[in-house]
This record gives structure tokens, C-alpha cells and sequence, in this order.
């Protein structure tokens, strides 16, 4: 019987103050410390994906001509 009353009367008390809610970085989403609020690594990745994009569209056209290419050279 004591530990049921243990249970109840030894609990936390409240925080005076509450923490402010961090930052949550928009890239990965979890929380960032940092004062742009989106970590170094998550703003390069950012920053790169324009020219990612860009590097994979032309890859993928030069695959379609060089595919072209072959099957031009293949017809008799």
C-alpha cells in the first residue's frame, strides 16, 4: 500500500519556465540549433539540387541520343 502512495505524491514539479520550441529544419525536419535554423549540411544539400537536377536531365538526354545513335546504326 505505501508504494501506491509513493506513486502519487512523488511526482516532478512543473517548469517555471517553459523551454522556447527550437527550430525545426526544413530539409530533414528534425530540430536545428543552428541560428538559420536548417543544419550545414541539409543547406548544402539544398543548395545543390537545382545543379543536381539540372546534371541528371542532361545525363538522361544524352542517354536518349546515344540510344537513337545505336538504333540508327543498327537498321540496314
Amino acid at each position: 500500500m505505501s508504494t501506491k502512495l509513493e506513486a502519487t505524491t512523488c511526482k516532478k514539479p512543473e517548469p517555471l519556465y517553459r523551454e522556447a520550441p527550437g527550430k525545426f529544419c526544413p530539409v530533414c525536419g528534425k530540430r536545428s540549433y543552428s541560428l538559420r535554423g536548417i543544419h550545414p549540411q541539409c543547406a548544402v544539400q539544398q543548395a545543390d539540387a537545382p545543379r543536381q537536377a539540372v546534371l541528371a536531365e542532361e545525363k538522361r538526354e544524352k542517354a536518349r541520343v546515344q540510344a537513337a545513335q545505336r538504333l540508327d546504326g543498327a537498321a540496314p
